[in-house]
């Protein structure tokens, strides 16, 4: 668990600090925010779409994907660190945003087979963990930023990212190579998901991609996975780590006119929100139920989301409202994963995850750019009452399409 959200922190380390760096980056590169959004829903598009990946994965290690994944997004760091202009800098985000893709399927699968009886619990660690790496970026980039630059910043964050490849190669259990096909599960509690599939009686289905895409059609069948894909399509709009690390740092800074010391507090005082939230509605989930705390998250986020616009630029209201924002809008995704997760079956949980997160993620990703020209065209405050609204609308999918929670026996891991 420690190796695994370690590797999780480096990743939110990294996109907490581009959030941070793009009111300087525009000002350094002379580029309005809806190119900025446009660019960056296009990468965060593509590039969760490799975490369907997930699904013909299976007979490599977790260990030597989430090394691979470090390995890449130490290069993107240095390639932005370096970047001459915009083109540059958004390149290495590309090779960032592509190297990432195990960390939530691969992950959370690992993790969610080891712990079934307390998915929530251990699923919400996983995304806490990611957070604190959310959590440590704010003050510590800007002061490298005042000091010597944006490019100091990145140059930070490519020492981290080294730092999580080396914790993942040396520390994590599994192979360094591909294991035999009824091998997998050795060492590995994620891997163990190929060996059961065929245990199950999936052998006969053709390997490779083919199988994949059965796999991908059997699963979106399912009213309750397709409900919940929906619903993070439009919840993805106020999510903490796609939108807000990106957009809640320029509306402070360019909006409200903070100093980079405030500025870099109140996402801080956001960012342990988002450390504290997941933790806390996890274990709320899994003793009152998944399905009602997934809802009530959706309206407390709506309202708190809301209520970034109506603090104005009271340093003391904004930093209340930024603390639930954090708690509520960080703890979406490990909620509705959770939820997810209930309605498969022991042996689909890297599968369920990689068409969870890719789909999730890349559709929801059209909201950074939607965003980005709400924001050049109509302002921010429009912009961040829309973000209210997605969890709002993502709310009344999921009443609309799972009126009952799973049951209890799902939640337990022994389906």
């Amino acid at each position: 668990m420690v190796v695994v959200g370690y590797s999780h922190a480096g990743q939110h380390a990294y996109i907490a600090g581009v959030g941070i760096a793009i009111p300087f980056i525009v000002a350094a590169f002379h580029v309005s925010y809806a190119v900025i959004g446009v660019a960056l829903a296009i990468i965060a598009s593509t590039g969760s779409l490799w975490q369907i990946a997930a699904l013909v994965t299976r007979r490599t290690s977790s260990r030597v994907l989430l090394f691979a994944q470090d390995v890449g997004s130490t290069l993107g760091a240095v390639i932005s660190a370096l970047a001459p202009g915009i083109a540059v800098f958004m390149a290495g985000r590309l090779v960032q945003a592509w190297s990432t893709w195990p960390q939530h399927p691969i992950g959370s699968a690992y993790l969610a087979n080891r712990h079934p009886r307390r998915r929530g619990t251990i699923l919400s660690w996983h995304v806490t963990a990611g957070n604190v790496g959310t959590l440590v970026t704010p003050l510590a980039l800007t002061s490298v930023i005042a000091v010597g630059g944006w490019r100091d910043g990145f140059w930070l964050l490519a020492a981290l990212l080294a730092t999580t490849a080396v914790v993942v190669g040396v520390g994590m259990d599994g192979r360094w190579r591909t294991t035999p096909r009824l091998e997998g599960a050795r060492g590995e509690g994620g891997d163990a998901t190929a060996v059961h599939a065929q245990q199950v009686g999936h052998s006969h289905i053709p390997a490779g991609w083919h199988a994949a895409w059965h796999e991908l059609v059997a699963m979106i069948r399912q009213r309750p996975l397709a409900t919940l894909l929906a619903a993070g399509a439009l919840a993805a709009g106020g999510q903490g780590i796609g939108i807000l690390s990106v957009y809640l740092p320029s509306y402070l800074k360019s909006s409200l006119r903070l100093s980079p010391f405030d500025l870099g507090a109140v996402m801080t005082v956001v960012y342990v929100g988002a450390v504290v939230g997941p933790v806390a509605m996890g274990h709320l989930s899994d003793r009152l139920g998944h399905h009602g705390v997934l809802l009530a998250n959706y309206l407390l986020g709506a309202a708190a989301l809301a209520g970034v616009v109506l603090a104005g630029s009271a340093l003391g209201a904004l930093t209340g409202v930024g603390l639930a924002v954090g708690v509520f809008s960080y703890s979406e995704l490990s909620l509705r994963q959770t939820l997810f997760s209930d309605h498969l079956g022991r042996s689909g949980q890297r599968a369920g995850f990689g068409l969870f997160f890719a789909v999730s993620q890349s559709l929801g990703a059209a909201w950074v750019a939607i965003t980005g020209i709400l924001v050049t065209d109509v302002g921010f405050h429009v912009a961040i009452f829309t973000m209210a609204g997605t969890f709002l609308a993502a709310a009344a999918v999921v009443m609309g399409g799972i009126p009952r929670a799973p049951r209890r026996q799902h939640t337990t891991g022994t389906t």
